[in-house]
């Protein structure tokens, strides 16, 4: 389950590297349901897979 550090930590990360992008409002989107998914247990779906990177990557799993 993602904390507030981990969490803190992968939306500055977003946030650094995507910012910009015309599409960073779905980027917002499909990272909050990506943690919603990780957290409850299910398969992260079909989002952006910048987005799976980073959850994959500060998942304190």
């Amino acid at each position: 389950m993602f904390d507030r550090i981990s969490l803190d930590k992968l939306f500055d990360q977003l946030r650094d590297d995507y910012e910009l992008e015309q599409d960073w409002e779905d980027i917002q989107r499909d990272a909050h349901l990506a943690v919603a998914r990780h957290d409850a247990g299910m398969p992260l779906g079909e989002i952006d897979s910048r987005v799976e990177v980073l959850v994959k990557q500060y998942s304190p799993d």
